[in-house]
């Protein structure tokens, strides 16, 4: 749970309401009139921990930040009460290395969301950078939460390239919630330079997602095209969460084909996973001892190709919170791989390397969160 501090506008307040209060004055028949509500939320996160990794090649000891939990942030989200239901909001998201003070997401200043939105009772609209579809459905069902033994290493986020699930130049709508069930849809010209394609490098996802007191389920579509609009990267997920109180269950189940990133020559990497045709799997849960939880999860990714690179990921994290705003964990996850991949294990900072082929490798995290 995060602490908000809310920083009040009182000159805009002002002017708002002297103005409401003069448009009441000359209304006839005027009964009150309201100021809007304007606040901006700063909040934050900040990681880091000890990671003893380990492959067939050799071992390493290091202290990293941003990412073996929760990415390390500092943001800012705001809210405007426009009147007759309708809101106006935007959120700016910076992403930084806490072992090094480097920002993350490639030395962006708000690498990791950045969005200005109008809702309303037909739901939300918003443009700048965000989450793909799919990277949600991930986000709320994966056991793991997307760091340590993330989903993620086996799971592809929905957006172009593998790794930080955000997509660029984006266009989503947030439809309102009917029953339990809701619809989210993006696209993202990817605005090539001429003589390319016009609609080279174009994003697309939408997904349906359903929500109740005790359970999280949905299906998603992402479709990432190349740079010359001839062939695209997809896939399709699928996944469900149940919380029965002192225990939860989860599942994920994800289709794709990279026909746009890999080539009928080279169909799959024994280096990169996400080949021209996969099947992926995950299942696991998190036990709850009082404030403390035990969380794991088995992942299993299948190269559909002739190449056959599979990979075997087991994964488990214990988290013991000190306060409501600090806690401490340790976790491991242990990667396999089959027949000459060399995939590498990965928490939240992303895969490590040195993996010999065909190979397994582990990383153990030890590391502290403080929420803001």
């Amino acid at each position: 749970m995060t602490i908000r501090h809310r920083i009040r506008h009182p000159l805009r307040s002002l002017c708002l309401l002297a103005g409401a209060t003069l448009f009441a004055a000359t209304q006839a028949g005027a009964q009150t009139a309201t100021t809007p509500a304007s606040s901006v939320t700063i909040y934050g996160v900040a990681d880091a921990c000890i990671v003893s990794y380990k492959a067939a090649n050799g071992s390493d000891l290091q202290v990293n930040g941003g990412g073996c939990y929760y990415g390390s942030r500092f943001g800012l989200r705001g809210t405007e009460d426009l009147g007759g239901g309708m809101q106006a909001y935007f959120q700016l998201e910076s992403g930084f290395a806490l072992d090094t003070g480097a920002l993350a997401q490639g030395g962006r200043m708000f690498g990791r969301k950045a969005h200005v939105g109008l809702s309303g009772a037909y739901g939300a609209l918003e443009a700048g950078r965000d989450y793909a579809p799919a990277f949600y459905l991930l986000t709320n069902v994966d056991p793991m939460q997307l760091g340590l033994g993330s989903a993620l290493a086996t799971l592809w986020s929905g957006s172009p390239g593998t790794a930080s699930g955000r997509t660029d130049n984006s266009l989503t709508y947030q439809s309102p919630t009917f029953g339990g069930f809701s619809l989210r849809a993006m696209v993202a010209p990817g605005e090539q330079a001429a003589p390319l394609p016009a609609r080279g490098g174009d994003t697309t996802g939408g997904s349906v997602m359903y929500r109740s007191p005790t359970m999280i389920a949905g299906v998603t579509y992402a479709r990432v095209k190349n740079t010359t609009n001839t062939e695209a990267d997809s896939a399709t997920t699928v996944g469900a969460k149940y919380d029965f109180g002192s225990f939860s269950l989860a599942a994920l189940a994800q289709f794709g084909g990279w026909e746009g990133t890999r080539t009928a020559a080279a169909p799959s990497s024994a280096t990169a996973i996400f080949s021209r045709n996969y099947n992926s799997y995950v299942v696991g849960g998190t036990v709850k001892f009082g404030t403390n939880s035990l969380s794991a999860s088995y992942k299993r990714y299948d190269d559909r190709t002739a190449a056959n690179f599979d990979a075997d990921v087991l994964s488990v994290v214990y988290i013991y919170p000190l306060s409501k705003r600090t806690q401490l964990y340790t976790g491991l996850t242990r990667l396999k791989n089959k027949r000459g991949s060399s995939y590498g294990a990965s928490d939240g900072n992303g895969a490590y390397t040195g993996v010999a082929p065909g190979g397994a490798s582990r990383a153990i995290d030890f590391g502290i969160t403080h929420f803001f």
